[in-house]
């Protein structure tokens, strides 16, 4: 907790600490589009399909108990995941601007991508087009968050603290 009040430090520790964090969010960022991918597939009607079922390939439309299960995981597990990237953000060679969009892209994105599928199945299919661009949103700040974090995980001078 003390890289969130005080940013990664210099000790060699706190960089292996720092660097195995980062091995595993590169491993959940990589399974979770194949994920992504086998279970919604990227194309509009893939999306549409897998929340509004498709008879003809024998599938029913995600029930209200099975969306309200994943939110309520979900809820948790990405609010976490806001609040430690959005804190090691601070430590990124990135201008207060940059910050300020990327924390703004990141919590959009996650919410967006927490809602979509209810807007998907109880409002219209095309929330599908929602469900993808805030998935891609997503995944690529959390990208750029990656990069700019091992940046500054390696860099010698100390990080932009704005």
């Amino acid at each position: 907790m003390r890289v969130m009040m005080t940013g990664p430090g210099q000790s060699p520790l706190s960089k292996v600490i720092l660097a195995f964090f980062y091995v595993y969010f590169v491993l959940h960022w990589v399974t979770g589009i194949l994920m992504f991918h086998h279970k919604l597939g990227f194309s509009y009607q893939s999306v549409v399909r897998y929340f509004l079922g498709d008879p003809e390939q024998f599938m029913n439309p995600r029930s209200f108990i099975g969306l309200l299960e994943v939110t309520h995981f979900h809820l948790f597990a990405m609010g976490l995941f806001f609040v430690v990237f959005s804190h090691l953000l601070l430590f990124c060679p990135f201008g207060a601007p940059v910050k300020a969009i990327l924390t703004w892209l990141l919590g959009l994105s996650l919410l967006l991508d927490i809602l979509s599928p209810w807007l998907i199945r109880y409002v219209a299919a095309p929330f599908a087009w929602l469900k993808l661009a805030s998935f891609w949103t997503l995944q690529g700040v959390s990208l750029i968050l990656l990069l700019g974090l091992l940046v500054a995980l390696f860099q010698r001078r100390p990080p932009v603290n704005s």
